[in-house]
């Protein structure tokens, strides 16, 4: 009897399962199209497209999403390892692309992302997504094409939008030319973010863009060689945040007149910007021979007062002038910043002999700073020299959080951290983390762990007994 019980219940609670299981599929299937193809949105392409596999009432909602994001992270991550395999994930990716727009039915596309390691070579297959993704009245476009998915790539060998699309260049070759571009004209406007990387693009495409799209909100130009003249002018501009990036052909970026948030820019010596009161975050990359801190007082000081966040990529250029004392450099004050990042190469230092002290010039001319991080972009090294003590002191009375990211190597970050120590008089956290800043697209190597892990256990011998228990510090 015990045993018949036994059987039953287990009978029972199978029957049970399976009544469940039917249920949340009963109960799915029974949603509408048009939410299934809303969730449908969240997934990639690829994902998406997988769901066409479940059953005939599966098959073909993935080809209306108004999602199409491109992503091949995992070819890239397969090239950057063989590069030898590019020319084969490169036929498979275009094909892949183009066998899913052949199969596209939804009216309109809120994404069009691509995101793969494309040269000039794919110029016909870009144009036409691109005609597609127009007559879609897209939304969001990005077109991420750098060189294994990190670097900028040869100029030479970039894509390159093709202005016929706006009516701006030839468009004789434009396939149904008349319709297609009649289409555009009525539907690009919808833009709100335009992102640009390894793509040549001149200024006149890309202020067509801004004078005609009145959502448009996000602009990111990273990589193009075409691109020499630039003009956001205009109080009418929707554009709220700007990133024109190694550029390096940049001669003029002239920023007037508008409501622009956010700048991120390598083009400093070339900048001029002319009321804009809203502009808050800034980061300004400096190229070799270039004095970075002179660009800054003087291409940033219409809007230095009015600063919150301010990054500065030093690279070399802080150290372009070994001989001079950049700690006692007279910064304007920056009486509304609230954050500072500084960003330099480790080898700078090594090199040159510098210490990191010299930043403190824009951190005493920022009274209301509460966050302060400094990244190195490098692998530890020995680090020959007497740790200095800096020669002015100031009171940092909001300063709460300081932190060190990428490798830790020891003299130089220690300097600064009884900088901080002396003169944060609110200072609340220490964080150090030791990774690279660097992305990557593999796993770190065993060496690569060892260094981390060496900076790690440096840090901590070197700053445990140097931290006051009423300073949190965190060691990632």
């Amino acid at each position: 009897m015990e045993k018949r019980l036994r059987l039953s219940n287990k009978f029972a609670l199978k029957k049970c399962q399976k009544e469940v299981c039917i249920a949340q599929e009963d109960r799915v299937s029974q949603l509408p199209d048009e939410i299934l193809v809303y969730i449908l949105s969240f997934f990639s392409v690829k994902e998406a497209a997988d769901t066409s596999l479940l059953s005939r009432r599966w098959l073909n909602l993935w080809t209306y999403i108004d999602h199409l994001d491109f992503d091949a992270t995992k070819y890239l991550d397969q090239v950057f390892v063989q590069p030898k395999l590019q020319k084969g994930h490169m036929d498979k990716y275009l094909t892949w692309v183009n066998s899913a727009l052949q199969k596209f039915k939804g009216q309109r596309l809120d994404q069009f992302r691509v995101y793969y390691d494309l040269s000039k070579f794919a110029q016909h297959d870009i144009d036409k997504w691109l005609e597609l993704a127009f007559s879609k009245k897209v939304q969001r476009l990005e077109l991420d094409l750098l060189r294994c998915g990190s670097f900028t790539r040869n100029f030479d060998s970039c894509y390159t939008f093709p202005e016929r699309l706006l009516g701006l260049g030839d468009s004789s070759s434009c396939s149904n030319n008349l319709q297609i571009l009649s289409l555009i004209n009525q539907n690009f406007k919808s833009l709100k973010v335009l992102i640009l990387k390894s793509v040549n693009v001149t200024g006149q495409v890309l202020e067509f863009f801004l004078r005609n799209c009145p959502f448009l909100e996000r602009m990111q130009v990273h990589g193009s060689g075409t691109l020499k003249n630039l003009e956001v002018v205009g109080p009418s501009l929707k554009l709220r945040h700007l990133e024109i990036y190694s550029c390096f052909n940049v001669k003029s970026l002239k920023i007037c007149d508008t409501n622009l948030i956010s700048l991120r820019t390598s083009a400093g010596k070339v900048l001029l910007l002319k009321n804009v009161p809203m502009l808050v975050d800034v980061e300004i990359l400096g190229m070799p021979y270039t004095h970075l801190l002179d660009d800054i007082s003087s291409r940033l000081l219409c809007v230095l007062s009015q600063l919150e966040v301010l990054t500065v990529d030093a690279c070399i250029s802080l150290f372009d002038y070994p001989h001079e004392d950049l700690e006692h450099y007279n910064f304007p004050e920056l009486t509304k910043l609230k954050k500072f990042v500084f960003i330099t190469f480790g080898n700078s230092l090594r090199v040159s002999g510098q210490s990191l002290l010299g930043c403190t010039s824009i951190i005493r001319a920022a009274p209301q700073l509460k966050e302060f991080e400094l990244q190195v972009m490098s692998i530890p090294f020995e680090a020959k020299k007497e740790c200095k003590k800096a020669a002015i002191k100031c009171p940092l009375h909001h300063l709460k959080v300081v932190k060190f990211s990428g490798f830790y190597t020891g003299l130089f970050q220690l300097e600064l951290v009884r900088y901080f120590l002396e003169n944060g008089v609110a200072l609340e956290k220490i964080i150090i983390d030791p990774g690279t800043p660097f992305f990557y697209r593999i796993p770190p190597c065993p060496s690569e762990i060892k260094h981390t892990q060496a900076s790690r256990n440096l840090a901590k011998l070197q700053l445990e007994c140097e931290v006051p228990p009423a300073i949190e510090l965190v060691i990632l």
